[in-house]
């Protein structure tokens, strides 16, 4: 029996003939510097086993939990991190903790201005030279950039946002699960569970459906993933190769 492994698609296709590079950003916060904010559970195991995943295919991942996550420290990686890809390339921001109208909520985060808002995630995203750019949020709140959130309406250009629950929901964390609802089912998606075609490639819309069946259902119909931006339905996310 013929074993499959897992490649991003960047990592596959050629540029000239240099191999397309990914860069990740993977950021985890349960615990957060202000004493009023809700602790988390899963949030720092989630951006791990993100991290862990996209490192099958890529050495260029980052990972930022805890207290080292603070709204300084999550822009200078982000633009370390996306300013070394070129034409050609794919770069990834992984987020999971809370999250507001507006925005994602660092570790450092006391007041609404302190937060780290869709447009300055977005601004660092646009300026990269890479050419797929997505964003994987696993935070309440998140789909409220549909909306414009608090922040006003922020362009997203070429990223692809793909947010774990609408403006208005929470999102679920389960004790038994070691995972936060969104980003279980965004890994299993990932790890070949959304390839409806069985084609060995994995769209957004292949994705979106698959995770969003799936989060529906295991939250009791409590959170819906919202999937936001400029992209073609039929663009790969990830495909499979055999050795």
């Amino acid at each position: 029996m013929r074993s499959l492994w897992l490649v991003l698609l960047m990592m596959l296709l050629p540029v000239g003939k240099v191999l397309a590079e990914t860069y990740v950003v993977c950021v985890g916060i349960a615990n957060y510097a202000d004493p009023k904010v809700r602790n988390l559970v899963k949030s720092e195991q989630d951006a791990k086993s993100m991290a862990e995943f996209y490192k099958k295919g890529t050495p260029n991942v980052i990972t930022v939990t805890g207290r080292y996550a603070t709204k300084s420290q999550i822009i200078q990686c982000l633009k370390s991190q996306f300013g070394r890809a070129k034409r050609g390339d794919r770069i990834i921001f992984y987020f999971s903790g809370h999250g507001y109208p507006g925005g994602f909520c660092p570790y450092d985060m006391r007041r609404p201005e302190d937060g780290l808002t869709y447009e300055e995630v977005l601004r660092i995203m646009r300026a990269s030279d890479a050419t797929d750019k997505f964003i994987f949020a696993d935070a309440c709140n998140s789909g409220a950039i549909r909306n414009g959130g608090s922040g006003g309406n922020p362009e997203t250009g070429n990223v692809m946002m793909f947010l774990s629950s609408r403006g208005n929901e929470m999102s679920v964390e389960k004790a038994f699960q070691a995972n936060g609802c969104f980003t279980r089912h965004l890994l299993r998606g990932l790890g070949g569970a959304a390839d409806s075609d069985a084609d060995r490639k994995i769209t957004a819309a292949e994705l979106y459906r698959y995770v969003s069946m799936m989060v529906r259902k295991d939250s009791g119909d409590r959170q819906h993933p919202v999937m936001w931006g400029k992209f073609p339905e039929d663009l790969v996310i990830v495909r499979y190769a055999t050795r």
